[in-house]
């Protein structure tokens, strides 16, 4: 066959291929109308330029007429240099024909400073949702009150966008005929030279990282212009370092340019699905997680945007493109070390940038660690993604060594060896449990709802100590808030958005199961009604102290409320478990329970789940409805627990608390925390709030927490059940004192002021130490002193 057929038979084959895919494109896009019937929108100018001072006295009125009947939000972009402290408000109204206001909101100009990114503009969200009369002419006034000057509060652009909720049957019919467009344009021949094919194909491989670059940021809806000229070439230098590899390994400059498109591109879809389900950015410690992601994966609905459709057209379009070139072999022989070389230059100067924290902050560049996305947005996807993988590696601390953690200790070996000779010989059962999503969403704002979702929790306070406990995780990582909760290590001091149970516990820790355990507790068992892999449990629990763990495959036709197994069900697995170790032995029983009834996919319907709690005013979204359904369900089996362990003669103290509070809606965020004047740390620290409770069927101290994080839990268990405690959790308990919280993004003093951690560098000599401390217990291996964390050692 000569090489001309060759060619001949290929552009055929290749040519049914992509057809192949534009009409399964095409139907898939048929069946998406439902996206265009949300985020239409239209541009109102305002009479005042940008840079506009908005003082006491600013006011516009803008007409516009109604394009659809369902007006869902305002976004203008204001530059507040004082953010939330600013002083006075924004009122904000429309009115209709008749002059008659149909809606009016008072907006604090602190609020002003709440930027959000959506589709693509940095301003601030105003949500309206109020039904108007399509077609009819309205008016939106804007009027600041108390504004006082000094504040430098300055309008940045000169637009306000107008949100609707409406068929867009135009931007629809765009969509499908640009895919029929496509499909014409694969039959038209070839008519260029070789010459100029090879010249082309060689365009298309030296615009791919600028593409690469527009479908990423396109995919997160943010704005290439805000993210400017200067990191956009960070962002190109990462993609341009995966078209070399992918040219080394393939030799073509059509095939490296598809690969890398196809393999950015699937990356930009996951990070937008994740950062949709779990609130946070997709990175590069997520892939070790990709197991117990899959476990979960069909339990959500995967809507799709306008965004993702025009994506998938570009894409499939550069290809058509490239494949439809011609071009001949690359490198041959000695020549293709060439590409080797430049991979190697760009993998260098890539290295030299995103390795260290140095690296990056010498171009201005900061990772969030424990929100990424506020990065990404602001650099771009790749830089975040790229400067992030050095988050894999645990340093050892500035300043640590075996003798310097053996003195910060030495006095609390002392203590616990003192207040251990005075403990309790009556040990009560203990049973602790990480209920999930578990949380109380009033502290976010107030809204109302048709009756309250947590009422026997909420009115037990007879033997109980609760509280409020901050949260590293937010969303999801289910698994780091087990880890702080059992081993008394916080995420602080380990890279930023990993999971401890996939990276970093590899050797025995001293837990609160081996501190039970080495006091004569039986059971020391897991309870985890879910697949048993998930996070790597299976490997870590015996690390642990764990002798047994039970996963879904020890219940037979169990209640499930969704798809997930009940926590009524799940507690009453618990008792049973309770009545047969003690049919045995009347040790003092322990158990750890992780729940898994309330797992993220509220937005979609089940038959065998009765809501019966509803928000009944404007901050109503299904979502947040069915999740506060399932926490008075949560409610209703912690109150039956309760009730079986009051009746039981031993002493038992049960512990519970959430792993993190739910993603929600931004919708639902929006109007509840709308009028939030709060600074901005303590405004996202709200949503990584969750109750905590410890209850006994005896008599013991009663008491209301204000705040600690779950890496003090389990030593404050241990001092409410009066029993014996490592050099460790004596240490902790003392900790606990001065440092309240210590989260993977904030810590908190004793007088209730928040800090974020951005860089460890920064923190008080006391948490250094605690660093140091905790680097010993986790890494230090064979140098570790055994008996700081382990009774009996």
């Amino acid at each position: 066959m000569n090489l001309e057929k060759k060619k001949t038979q290929i552009s055929k084959y290749g040519r049914i291929v992509c057809v192949a895919l534009l009409i399964a494109y095409f139907i898939f896009a048929l069946t998406q109308s439902e996206t265009f019937k949300g985020e239409m929108f239209e541009t109102l100018s305002m009479d005042h330029k940008k840079g506009d001072m908005m003082e006491s006295g600013w006011e516009e009125n803008l007409e516009f007429q109604a394009d659809y009947g369902d007006l869902q939000q305002l976004e203008m972009s204001v530059y507040n240099p004082l953010g939330n402290i600013a002083k006075g408000t924004m009122a904000v109204w429309i009115t209709d024909e008749n002059n008659q206001t149909v809606w009016q909101e008072n907006i604090p100009m602190g609020r002003l400073s709440m930027a959000k990114y959506h589709k693509g503009i940095k301003g601030t969200v105003i949500s309206v949702q109020k039904k108007i009369h399509k077609g009819e002419t309205y008016k939106l006034h804007l009027k600041m009150k108390d504004v006082a000057k000094g504040q430098n509060i300055v309008l940045k652009s000169g637009k306000i966008t107008v949100y609707y909720n409406g068929f867009n049957l135009k931007k629809y019919s765009m969509l499908l005929a640009t895919i029929l467009l496509l499909s014409v344009l694969i039959f038209i021949p070839n008519p260029l030279s070789e010459t100029w094919n090879r010249w082309l194909s060689r365009g298309v491989f030296a615009v791919t990282p600028m593409f690469c670059y527009i479908l990423m940021e396109r995919f997160n809806s943010v704005s290439l212009r805000f993210i400017g000229l200067k990191y956009a070439l960070f962002n190109l230098l990462v993609y341009g370092t995966v078209l070399m590899l992918f040219y080394m390994v393939t030799n073509r400059t059509t095939w490296a340019a598809i690969l890398t498109v196809l393999t950015t591109s699937g990356l930009g879809l996951a990070n937008f699905y994740v950062t949709k389900f779990r609130g946070t950015s997709l990175m590069p410690v997520d892939f070790a997680t990709v197991g117990t992601a899959a476990n979960v994966a069909t339990e959500y609905k995967y809507d799709v945007n306008t965004a993702i459709l025009w994506n998938g057209v570009l894409i499939l379009g550069f290809i058509f493109v490239a494949v439809r070139l011609q071009c001949e072999k690359g490198f041959r022989g000695k020549k293709r070390v060439l590409p080797a070389g430049v991979f190697a230059v760009l993998m260098a100067v890539c290295f030299s940038i995103f390795s260290t924290n140095e690296g990056i902050q010498r171009f201005g560049i900061k990772v969030k660690v424990w929100n990424p996305t506020v990065s990404c947005n602001r650099y771009g996807y790749a830089t975040i993604f790229a400067s992030s993988i050095k988050f894999l590696v645990v340093e050892k601390p500035d300043g640590y060594s075996v003798e310097k953690v053996n003195e910060i200790m030495k006095p609390y070996v002392k203590k616990a060896e003192e207040d251990n000779k005075t403990v309790t010989k009556n040990k009560p059962n203990v049973i602790a449990i990480m209920n999930e999503a578990f949380s109380d969403l009033t502290v976010l704002g107030n809204f109302s709802t048709n009756q309250d979702a947590m009422p026997f929790i909420r009115n037990l306070t007879k033997d109980t100590v609760k509280g409020t406990m901050y949260m590293s995780s937010y969303g999801g990582q289910t698994a780091n808030s087990e880890f702080e909760f059992l081993t008394g290590n916080t995420m602080a001091f380990l890279p930023g958005g990993s999971v401890a149970y996939q990276y970093q516990v590899k050797d025995q820790l001293g837990s609160l199961t081996t501190t039970l355990k080495n006091q004569g507790y039986q059971g020391n068992l897991v309870l985890h009604p879910y697949k048993a892999n998930g996070y790597n449990r299976e490997n870590v629990y015996p690390l642990l102290g764990f002798s047994k763990y039970l996963a879904i495959d020890s219940f037979k036709n169990p209640q499930t409320v969704r798809s997930y197994i009940s926590d009524q069900e799940d507690f009453n697995k618990i008792i049973s478990e309770y009545e047969n170790a003690k049919k045995s032995s009347n040790d003092p029983f322990y158990m750890f329970n992780v729940t898994i009834q309330n797992h993220g996919g509220y937005d979609k319907d089940f038959a065998n789940f009765d809501q019966k709690i509803s928000i009944t005013d404007a901050s109503s979204t299904p979502s947040a409805n069915r999740y506060l359904s399932l926490i008075k369900k949560t409610d209703d089996a912690f109150k039956n627990l309760v009730s079986y362990f009051e009746k039981v003669k031993e002493p038992t103290v049960i512990v519970m608390f959430g792993d993190h509070q739910p993603k929600l809606p931004d919708s639902f965020y929006n109007k509840v925390m709308a009028k939030d004047q709060s600074s901005t740390i303590e405004r996202e620290q709200k949503k990584h709030q969750v109750p905590f409770v410890i209850w006994a069927n005896y008599d013991i101290k009663e008491e209301e927490i204000k705040a600690i994080s779950p890496n003090y839990l389990a030593s404050k268990v241990i001092q409410v059940c009066g029993m014996e405690k490592t050099p460790y959790e004596c240490y902790l308990q003392e900790l606990y004192k001065k440092y309240p919280v210590v989260t993977g993004s904030v810590y908190m003093d004793n007088k209730q002021n928040l800090y974020g951690i951005d860089s460890l560098n920064d923190l008080p000599e006391d948490l250094k130490e605690y660093q140091m401390v905790q680097y010993h217990h986790m890494f230090a291996k064979k140098q570790r002193n055994d008996s700081l964390f382990y009774l009996g050692k």
